[in-house]
C-alpha cells in the first residue's frame, strides 16, 4: 500500500470512529496509557511491604522483578506495557504520515517491547539455568528509546504546544548524561535513583497520551 493509500485509511478509520462514538475512542486508549502508568507505580509501592527487609532507597526495581512475590512487580510493568502499546495505536490514527510520526510510534512500539522482556525474561546472570542472559542489553536498548520517545512524543500530532514540547526535548538531552549515573550512584541511593530514571520514562508516555486525551479545539482535525 502506498503513503498516501495507507492515510487515507487510517483517516477514513479515524473519521469512522468519531462519527460514532466521538472523541470516547480515543479518551480510552490515552487514558488507559495514563492509568497504566499509575499502575506500575503503585505494583512497584505494594511490593515494599510485601517483600521482607526490602529497601525501595537502596534496593532496585529488578532486585523486586527476580524475587518473592515478583508476579505482582511483573503484573504492573505488563500493564504498563499493554498502556504503552494501547498509546501507540491512538497516535497511528491520529497522528501524520510523515516520517517524524512514524519514528515516534516506532520508537513507543519498541519501547513496550523492550519493557515487556525485561519484565518477562527473567535471566540476570545469577547462576540459574535458563535462557540468555539479555537483561544488560535490553537495558541499553531502554536507554537510547527514553530520550527518543522524550523528544519525538510531545513534538508530533496530536501533541499541542511548545512548551511541552521544550520540556520533552530538555528531559530528553538531560537523560543521556545523568541516567548511566545509576551504575556509579552510592549503593545505599541505588534503589531511589532507578525509581526517579522510571518516573521520567513513565512521564514520556504520560506527556505524549494527555493530548490525545484531550479533546481537540474546535475546528482541529
Amino acid at each position: 500500500m502506498s503513503e498516501s493509500g495507507d492515510a487515507q485509511s487510517r483517516g477514513a478509520l479515524d473519521a469512522a470512529l468519531r462519527r460514532r462514538w466521538g472523541w470516547l475512542p480515543y479518551r480510552v486508549i490515552a487514558g488507559f496509557a495514563l492509568l497504566a502508568c499509575g499502575v506500575a507505580v503503585l505494583c512497584d509501592i505494594v511490593m515494599w511491604f510485601l517483600v521482607e527487609g526490602y529497601n525501595p532507597l537502596a534496593q532496585t526495581i529488578s532486585e523486586l522483578g527476580a524475587g518473592p512475590h515478583h508476579e505482582i512487580q511483573d503484573t504492573g510493568i505488563v500493564v504498563f506495557v499493554v498502556g504503552v502499546l494501547s498509546l501507540t495505536l491512538g497516535l497511528v490514527l491520529r497522528g501524520e504520515g510523515d516520517g517524524k510520526s512514524w519514528a515516534v510510534r516506532g520508537a513507543f512500539l519498541l519501547l513496550g517491547a523492550d519493557i515487556a522482556l525485561i519484565a518477562l525474561w527473567n535471566e540476570y546472570g545469577d547462576g540459574d539455568v535458563g535462557g540468555p542472559v539479555i537483561h544488560r542489553y535490553l537495558l541499553m536498548a531502554l536507554y537510547l528509546l527514553v530520550p527518543a520517545v522524550l523528544w519525538l512524543g510531545t513534538s508530533v500530532p496530536p501533541a499541542r504546544g511548545d512548551r511541552l514540547a521544550k520540556i520533552g526535548k530538555a528531559a530528553a538531552l538531560a537523560w543521556l548524561p545523568f541516567a548511566p549515573l545509576f551504575y556509579v550512584v552510592p549503593e545505599t541511593v541505588n534503589g531511589a535513583y532507578e525509581r526517579l530514571l522510571a518516573l521520567v520514562m513513565l512521564g514520556a508516555v504520560a506527556a505524549a497520551a494527555w493530548p490525545l486525551y484531550q479533546k481537540p479545539q474546535e475546528g482541529a482535525q
